[in-house]
């Protein structure tokens, strides 16, 4: 009963003195006045190694110049997959006194990035020392209203189906296919390279398609299928081996990057081009070869024009057969070899023409 009779008290002389405190409270820096300092809007990282809960200091302020202040801090929140949270409610600060609390953003690691929550935090004055003021136009609020943003953060997965090594011979083309899964938590333009292609097209290779391929992935989506076209160095007098390096990465976060790494093997051409164990540049070979070969031609024609005489002389000889044998004529143990066909009364000069004629 006393306590409400107390209560009484404070209302009746409450109404008595708005009229005369209203000029001081409705002033900046007056009776009642309260100031509210939240700093920027928070934004949460949810990448999944670097994931933790957000938190936004803020300030609150009595500056009025006569009496003690009860304060209660209050929050408006529409999100889903966050939740908020006030380190304190209420506050009783002195003129001029000042106080710190911290509100808290938890969530989980991987929210996509689309997500937005407008939030509000509010301190209200609800007495002024004793006198409550709490719903009377004698109570001051100061309104803090921000966004609170989810951090995009990329994440990249460059996925070549054969990484085995790559054999080739001079010349040769090889097809390197391959596509990019958007692991992160927003669109992202993924960019695919090959790091070290100007060390590779020293080496003598060309890249028919080009080194550097760009498409943008949605969140948790994967690319087109990429063709990375590699033909061999057009001469390798010994064995090329060289590794090529693919890397793929992302414009939402320029640490992210996957790699994959393969040989390229090009068969020098004294294995993949000689014939029959013979190198086409060994000058000294061929030289050798091709004096072989003509020493056999000139065999075979000798052959054939003793084979044309013979044939010759057996038809003269079937001719003669009627006329009487001469006596056998005795060969001395000096045989001469010289041959004189114009003193040989047998052999016709034309026999030779002839024989070449029938060529």
């Amino acid at each position: 009963m006393a306590e409400g009779l107390g209560h009484l008290r404070s209302a009746v002389v409450l109404v008595l003195l708005i009229p005369l405190l209203m000029p001081f409270a409705s002033a900046q820096g007056g009776l009642g006045s309260i100031a509210l300092d939240c700093g920027s809007d928070p934004e949460m990282n949810v990448a999944p190694n670097e994931y933790s809960d957000v938190e936004l200091l803020c300030t609150v302020t009595n500056d009025g110049t006569i009496l003690a202040e009860s304060i209660e801090i209050t929050e408006e929140w529409d999100g889903i997959f966050v939740d908020i949270s006030l380190s304190e409610d209420t506050f009783t600060l002195e003129s001029g006194e000042e106080a710190d609390f911290t509100v808290t953003f938890s969530g989980e690691s991987r929210l996509d990035a689309t997500i937005v929550y407008e939030f509000t935090i509010s301190a209200t004055v609800t007495a002024w020392g004793p006198i409550p003021v709490e719903g009377t136009p004698l109570s001051n609020t100061a309104n803090h209203t921000g966004d609170f943003t989810i951090a995009k953060f990329g994440m990249l997965t460059l996925d070549v189906p054969d990484t085995s090594s790559r054999n080739m011979v001079t010349s040769e083309e090889v097809s390197v296919t391959f596509q990019v899964e958007n692991d992160g938590n927003a669109e992202d333009n993924v960019k695919v390279e090959v790091s070290n292609s100007n060390e590779l097209e020293m080496l003598g290779f060309v890249f028919t398609t080009g080194t550097f391929f760009s498409e943008k992935v949605q969140a948790d989506g994967i690319s087109s299928q990429f063709e990375l076209i590699i033909r061999a160095p057009s001469d390798a007098a010994e064995e090329i081996r060289a590794e090529i390096t693919i890397i793929a990465t992302s414009d939402n976060d320029n640490s992210e990057s996957d790699t994959v790494r393969f040989d390229l093997i090009v068969e020098a051409e004294d294995e993949s081009s000689a014939l029959g164990g013979l190198s086409l540049e060994n000058t000294d070979d061929l030289a050798m070869y091709g004096a072989i070969g003509g020493g056999v031609l000139f065999i075979i024609f000798l052959l054939v024009i003793i084979s044309r005489i013979s044939k010759r002389n057996s038809s003269r000889n079937v001719a003669v057969e009627d006329e009487p044998e001469e006596e056998a004529i005795e060969i001395d143990d000096e045989f001469d070899l010289d041959f004189d066909f114009e003193e040989d009364e047998d052999f016709e000069s034309d026999d030779l023409d002839a024989m070449f004629d029938d060529l």
